[in-house]
């Protein structure tokens, strides 16, 4: 803050000013100091908001291409994904775990993949044509088929 103080002396209004000896007093005050911030031990959480000024294209589906000869079957919570999977005679099918729960695949004919759990897949190839069905021992409520064509 700046104050500024002049004494200019007695002098009549209609006479013309003439210079005066008296002393003119400028006095200088300190401005306040710049506000700092202060540290509490209180967490603060500031929220931020973000505008986008332009339309963002909606996204579109892409695949990753299945080497040839192999199908890929996911045990998902508590179905197979897909539930009806068609393949060649020859062709592998490759079963994973991508859920939480413990599961297996267990065929109609016979056969059995053991538990399935985190990175460990089972394979199976089909060497001839048929329908081949096949479940989850430990949730009997899951259910497969696997169609096999020439």
């Amino acid at each position: 803050m700046l104050l500024v103080f002049a004494a200019l002396g007695n002098r009549p209004a209609a006479e013309t000013p003439q210079p005066t000896s008296t002393a003119m007093v400028v006095q200088v005050v300190a401005a306040d100091p710049t506000p700092r911030p202060t540290f509490t031990s209180e967490a603060v959480v500031e929220r931020i908001v973000s505008r986008i000024a332009r339309e963002t294209q909606a996204p579109y589906p892409t695949s990753t291409p299945v080497p040839a000869g192999f199908a890929f079957v996911s045990a998902v919570d508590f179905g197979y994904m897909p539930s009806v999977t068609r393949i060649h005679v020859g062709e592998t099918v490759v079963w994973s775990n991508g859920g939480r729960e413990l599961h297996d695949v267990t065929g109609d004919d016979d056969w059995h993949s053991g538990p399935i759990e985190g990175p460990t897949e089972y394979r199976h190839t089909f060497g001839f044509e048929g329908t081949f069905g096949y479940h989850c021992s430990v949730h009997p409520d899951m259910h497969g088929v696997i169609i096999v064509v020439r």
